[in-house]
Parts: C-alpha cells; sequence; structure tokens
C-alpha cells in the first residue's frame, strides 16, 4: 500500500487528520508522499469574507516554502516541515507566517527558502498539484484528500474529518474502515452534524 496525502497548511481538520495518518503510516510502515493543496488558489474565484481571503493568501505565501522544499529536498523534508509549521501554527496559536526562520532550523531547511514566500511562479506547481487531487477525487472537495494505491487500483476521498485524533488503537480500527470505503466506489459520501467540537 502506498499513500498520498494533500493538506492545505491553515486547514485545522486537515492538520488533525494528518496527525492520524502519521500514526498509520509510521505503525504500518506506509510510504506516504506529502502534498500541497491551496484553498486559496481553489477558491479563488467564491465569495469569501475578507478575513478568509486574507487567511487563505497567508496560507499560500507559506505553501510556497513547501513548494519549493518539495522540489529541491525530500518527501521527509515536506512532512517534517508540515508538522513543524502545524505545531506552530495549530497547537501553539501562533501565526502562521510567523517564527518560519527558527523552524526551518529546527527542521535542518537553510532559510534560503523563505525567499520563496512571494514567488508566485511556484503558484502554477501547486496548483498542478491541486488538479492532481481533483482530477482523482472530483472537484466538490476540500481537505484531506487521501489517494491509496495498492499496486491493483489507486482510489482518493475527501477526508476524514475528525475532531480529535484517535488513539493507536482507535487509528488502527478506524484505518481498516477507512481503506473499505476510499476503494469501494459506490461509496461518495457520508456525513452528519458535528457533536464533538474541534479538538485544538
Amino acid at each position: 500500500m502506498k499513500a498520498r496525502f494533500f493538506t492545505d497548511i491553515t486547514c485545522p481538520w486537515a492538520w488533525q487528520s494528518s496527525r492520524w495518518f502519521k500514526i498509520i503510516e509510521e505503525e504500518l510502515n506506509i510510504p506516504t508522499t506529502w502534498e500541497l493543496f491551496s484553498l486559496a488558489i481553489k477558491n479563488k474565484s467564491s465569495n469569501k469574507s475578507p478575513e478568509m481571503r486574507e487567511k487563505h493568501n497567508k496560507s499560500l505565501r507559506v505553501l510556497r516554502i513547501l513548494q519549493a522544499v518539495h522540489n529541491e529536498l525530500s518527501n521527509d523534508n515536506v512532512s517534517n516541515l508540515y508538522t513543524a509549521i502545524g505545531n506552530n501554527f495549530h497547537i501553539k496559536k501562533q501565526p502562521i507566517d510567523s517564527n518560519l526562520e527558527n523552524i526551518l532550523v529546527e527542521c535542518g531547511i537553510d532559510n534560503k527558502f523563505l525567499e520563496n514566500m512571494d514567488n508566485e511562479d511556484l503558484d502554477e506547481m501547486i496548483e498542478n498539484s491541486i488538479n492532481q487531487a481533483v482530477k482523482l477525487c472530483g472537484n466538490d472537495v476540500g481537505v484531506p484528500i487521501i489517494v491509496l494505491n495498492d499496486g491493483k487500483k489507486e482510489k482518493a476521498i475527501f477526508g476524514p474529518i475528525i475532531s480529535k485524533v484517535p488513539n493507536l488503537q482507535e487509528s488502527l480500527e478506524m484505518w481498516e474502515h477507512f481503506k473499505y470505503i476510499c476503494f469501494n466506489e459506490n461509496i461518495h459520501e457520508l456525513k452528519r452534524e458535528r457533536f464533538i467540537p474541534l479538538g485544538l
């Protein structure tokens, strides 16, 4: 089994799902490619509030750093940097574009990558990544999008959307159900009202 995990750094729901998937990746040794998805680019024509547009634009500037790292360094570097920036933003509640110099140092990544924050040439590469995810999963989706490849077929699904990161046993149980749903094309949507608040 191989996986691709598409995410936008500012999305708290994708962050929670990514922490679940890191448990799966590490416990079951599933090769996972961490891919970029920009809600700012995907929803650029949508009628969003000024606050949401500002949030998405800040996210895009940080995603450009991740894209540049993706281009020049390894998948592990992308994964580690996503985790470090996510911890700073989602857990420590710092602005998405704060403390980036120190974060790069902690991840063993050259600070030269900060120069890419305003490099709009990288947006086309991020958009290509979005298009790959949408081609596999459909357009009426957000993040996370997880693509699974069992060697016979490749399928993608939007989700899971979880409020809290489950423990190891629950994570493994959820993984078995998730695999079944992902590969079963007869299932395209499961949804209900949110009863458990976001655990961040």
